[in-house]
């Protein structure tokens, strides 16, 4: 006791030590041993799930169009990611066309919940000496907006 009271200073900073030592550990157990969640946490609460039945219907929808060569279609959290293929001779616009009206093959509690991605790249056959003319477009809708933007390209 005679210690304690001959170094109340050190005393005192050791004790304060300890208790941020003691909290330090509830916060970090707290983020690395959490059970049951996810790695989105709580932000997919609420959200309609999709079917992959839909998924390849709405795959299915978009190889109808002239020109498209392949679609994937895939979900990841709160986003779902087009990717469209086209052939040398669809135009910019024509793939533009083709991607907004795929929005159309969701149901509208799909397009409130989720953002859209779209990723449209043509596929080009280049000879040599021939200048790359392709075109990779990517575009974005979230619930908010009623149109695709679209990057500048």
């Amino acid at each position: 006791m005679k210690i304690i009271k001959r170094h109340k200073g050190l005393a005192f900073v050791c004790l304060l030590t300890i208790i941020l030592v003691m909290i330090l550990f509830v916060i970090f157990s707290r983020m690395f041993f959490s059970k049951d969640k996810s790695e989105y946490g709580d932000r997919l609460n609420g959200i309609v799930n999709i079917s992959k039945s839909t998924l390849e219907e709405v795959k299915a929808k978009i190889l109808e169009n002239d020109g498209v060569i392949g679609v994937t279609v895939r979900t990841q959290g709160k986003i779902i990611y087009t990717t469209i293929t086209f052939d040398d001779k669809t135009k910019k616009d024509k793939a533009k066309e083709i991607a907004t009206a795929s929005i159309s093959y969701y149901d509208d509690t799909v397009i409130g919940c989720y953002d859209l991605e779209y990723i449209l790249t043509q596929k080009l056959e280049l000879k040599e000496d021939e200048e790359d003319t392709s075109f990779t477009i990517v575009g974005q809708k979230t619930p908010d907006n009623d149109k695709i933007s679209w990057t500048k390209n």
